[in-house]
């Protein structure tokens, strides 16, 4: 009988990964970028392997693909249109403190990476670098958080 009892608690025990169900996880894949000409900066932007993701567990995976700049990459939920967010000119960085940022993958220096996971529920997002300059040098863009299964490539 004992010999019984311990193949049941085997079989229970093997069964239990198929028993827990977890929530998918999307993966984005970030890339901060910077361009100069001459050494000159031209510009700076956020790459996104898709601007349109499904409700629930997403994971940044974020690449500073630049040569000699530090960023970040900072969440946050707004339906705010980017003219309409508060801009300290002189300080040249988005007041963050205004707003609601989710979390963020902070002080990326040149060639490193970094995740964040977090929960997103569906609605309108906005991706920042907040470094001084950066918000100004086109370090944004829109993200789109959907209650269905609808996914957008930007490959």
């Amino acid at each position: 009988m004992r010999a019984s009892s311990l193949v049941a608690a085997v079989i229970l025990v093997a069964a239990l990964p198929a028993l827990s169900v977890r929530a998918a996880e999307t993966v984005v894949q970030v890339k901060l970028e910077d361009t100069s000409v001459n050494g000159s900066l031209e510009g700076m932007l956020i790459k996104l392997d898709r601007d349109t993701v499904k409700a629930g567990r997403v994971t940044f995976q974020v690449m500073n693909e630049s040569e000699a700049l530090v960023h970040e990459l900072i969440v946050l939920q707004t339906n705010l249109d980017v003219s309409q967010l508060p801009y300290d000119p002189r300080k040249g960085k988005v007041i963050e403190t205004q707003l609601k940022s989710l979390g963020e993958v902070e002080e990326l220096k040149p060639g490193k990476s970094g995740k964040l996971t977090l929960n997103l529920k569906p609605g309108p997002y906005l991706l920042m670098c907040n470094q001084p300059g950066h918000w100004h040098a086109g370090m944004r863009t829109k993200f789109t958080v959907t209650s269905s299964g609808a996914q957008s490539n930007n490959s």
